[in-house]
């Protein structure tokens, strides 16, 4: 969920008290995690260290699963993570218990936002993803030297990355490398291939896995009013981020 839209807080606020309210629901046997009377759910409420942007982030999490004795104070049935602190509660992590929330009906949520370096760290070279960003309008022709500056490479490296990474990978599909536009569909095309042949990146991309701790990676999503645990969609795009026209942030979006 992209922290800070209302609906989402409220649809993950709503979960968690539907968790801790009803303990014989569907969602509990659905989660499967046995005996749950001294299980509690909880609203994820800060950024978490992630390994590939060595960095604190938000967690693809956006509720888990704890187990403790304590008695926590209720109010309403919500508990975050403050609520843990603020009453010095002593508990466990259930692993495997992260859960994202999907706001209804909403396509503006993204699944994974990459700048320069952590896109290098997960798909190996810096190539793919400067092809993504490349501006296709003769007019833009002139704002691609800048792209190739900021991802650390050139044209002529893009070219010959693309034609690699077709052999590594086992991309059938014939490469068109003629202009911009043909460079960067194809690197698209290319990316979406890596993605759903490699469950690392995949589980990197969709879940969080690689990055996050347990449970701060996903292991269910609830979206639709439904909790599954089929974490994977069944479509999605890329696309680059808001900042690249103005110059100001050059990032790769996976998005609906």
């Amino acid at each position: 969920m992209n922290k800070g839209t209302a609906q989402g807080d409220i649809e993950e606020i709503n979960l968690v008290k539907e968790l801790n309210r009803d303990k014989q629901s569907e969602l509990w046997k659905i989660l499967d995690f046995g005996e749950n009377h001294n299980l509690f759910a909880v609203r994820c409420s800060s950024k978490k260290y992630s390994k590939v942007h060595e960095s604190k982030e938000s967690p693809k999490t956006d509720i888990f699963i704890i187990k403790t004795n304590d008695k926590i104070d209720l109010e309403d049935y919500f508990i975050d993570e403050k609520i843990l602190e603020r009453q010095n509660i002593s508990f466990d992590y259930i692993e495997n218990s992260g859960i994202s929330v999907k706001e209804r009906e909403s396509k503006s949520f993204t699944y994974h936002k990459m700048s320069q370096e952590p896109f290098c760290k997960v798909f190996g070279n810096y190539e793919l993803g400067c092809a993504i960003q490349y501006f296709v309008k003769e007019s833009d022709f002139h704002k691609n030297e800048v792209i190739e500056e900021k991802w650390k490479t050139n044209e002529k490296k893009v070219k010959e990355k693309l034609i690699e990474l077709k052999d590594i990978h086992n991309y059938e599909e014939e490469l068109e490398l003629n202009n911009y536009k043909e460079i960067k569909q194809s690197a698209i095309s290319l990316t979406k291939h890596i993605i759903n042949n490699d469950k690392n990146i995949s589980d990197f991309i969709f879940r969080g896995v690689g990055a996050f701790e347990n449970p701060f990676f996903v292991n269910y999503l609830y979206k639709e009013g439904k909790l599954i645990k089929d974490c994977y969609p069944s479509k999605y795009s890329i696309t680059t981020g808001s900042g690249r026209s103005n110059g100001t942030s050059f990032t790769v979006v996976i998005k609906p």
